[in-house]
């Protein structure tokens, strides 16, 4: 077990510290849950938690580890898979694929300007019309389809779009 392990994994006996389970979940910190012997694993898991029987070879004990990190990101930052479903925190929205198209650039400049020409550029790939108008109505149906994650499209007066959370 290396020392940045140990500062972002919480390393819970299960069912013996139910109770700092609980405080984790809470305070939304990642959790492993150590089972005991003979006991029987958690019933649900959360985002924040996986569980291991010992002994645990230590690769599959980082590989756990680097799971639950990677499940973290679903909290800081949207996430677009390829199957055109956004996640982002813990819920999740399907996308057309041009509504992908055009939040992929905004997905990767996170909280950063994304110039309206730009997703001029990207309608005309897609043979979609490129008019001023129809940008406006792509990001009005953009932004009804992120309102239920959380998420505000925001429009930089005079120069293009925003992705941020509400």
């Amino acid at each position: 077990m290396t020392a940045d392990v140990k500062s972002w994994v919480r390393f819970v006996r299960w069912p013996a510290e139910s109770k700092i389970r609980e405080e984790c979940r809470a305070r939304r910190r990642l959790c492993l849950l150590v089972v005991e012997h003979g006991a029987p694993p958690p019933e649900r898991i959360g985002l924040y938690e996986d569980w291991v029987r010992p002994p645990i070879v230590p690769e599959d004990l980082q590989a756990r580890v680097s799971q639950l990190e990677a499940r973290v990101v679903l909290n800081e930052k949207p996430v677009l898979d390829p199957a055109g479903i956004l996640f982002f925190r813990d819920s999740s929205v399907t996308l057309s694929m041009l509504q992908c198209e055009i939040l992929s650039p905004l997905i990767s400049r996170y909280s950063q300007v994304v110039y309206r020409d730009e997703l001029q550029k990207i309608l005309e790939q897609c043979g979609a019309s490129a008019s001023s108008n129809a940008i406006d109505l792509h990001v009005l149906r953009l932004r009804r389809r992120l309102q239920p994650l959380g998420l505000t499209l925001r429009n930089v007066w005079g120069r293009g779009f925003t992705i941020e959370p509400d």
